[in-house]
């Protein structure tokens, strides 16, 4: 399966843009009223999903005749991996565990 490489960087940009307005404006009303994270992932989904639609944005455009399915599916991919951002940046002990595993990988080949 091939993607675009310029509709693959849009739509990583849309995933950045939605972590980042859900960590800025969604977050802290979260923590002000000690709310469960567990729902911030679908702001971040219905960001994705409204960015989607206004650029009209189709990774699946070659493979899925049907628009309106692969913008749906477009912005599931957005919005999960601007989940799989926020878990990588908003907890460095996730990401220092990718660290190191790649620094046990690099050790273990060399």
């Amino acid at each position: 399966m091939e993607f675009d490489v310029t509709l693959l960087g849009i739509v990583v940009g849309m995933m950045v843009l939605a972590n980042r307005l859900v960590a800025m404006l969604v977050t802290p009303i979260f923590d002000k009223y000690s709310l469960d994270k567990f729902w911030l992932a679908y702001p971040a989904w219905i960001l994705a999903g409204v960015f989607v639609w206004f650029t009209e944005v189709n990774l699946f455009a070659s493979f899925i005749p049907n628009a309106l399915i692969g913008q749906i599916l477009t912005a599931i991919v957005a919005g999960g991996g601007s989940n799989l951002l926020h878990d990588l940046t908003d907890k460095p002990s996730n990401l220092i565990a990718v660290f190191n595993a790649l620094e046990d990988d690099d050790e273990a080949n060399g």
